[in-house]
């Protein structure tokens, strides 16, 4: 069982997606492949958002399966531990495509809380 409200852990994962998607505003693939102070902020909020799917309990994921949890953990997971294989182009590819439709769906969850 976890010890962590599952309103305030999506809170969080929408607070680290808002700070991925301000970090990342405005770059092209090239700039950030550039800056490594942003790459390393972006991959430390990709850590944040897998960590906060860890937290939560086995049975608010199971409720909600819309939302695919497993892939957002094993993105922390691999940054975490494939942290010399990080390939870019998927970390860009998850930023641009794949973020804003999950913090959408992230903000209908929390309005349901």
């Amino acid at each position: 069982m976890s010890d962590y409200s599952p309103k305030i852990l999506i809170i969080d994962m929408l607070d680290a997606i808002s700070a991925i998607l301000a970090f990342s505003g405005g770059l092209s693939y090239e700039d950030y492949l550039r800056d490594r102070k942003t790459r390393d902020a972006l991959y430390r909020n990709i850590m944040v958002l897998g960590e906060a799917v860890h937290r939560l309990p086995h049975q608010f994921i199971l409720a909600h399966p819309e939302i695919e949890w497993k892939k957002i953990e094993s993105t922390r997971n691999a940054l975490v531990h494939g942290y010399d294989k990080i390939d870019d182009r998927i970390v860009w590819n998850i930023i641009q495509n794949i973020l804003p439709g999950l913090k959408v769906q992230l903000e209908n969850l929390k309005a349901q809380l």
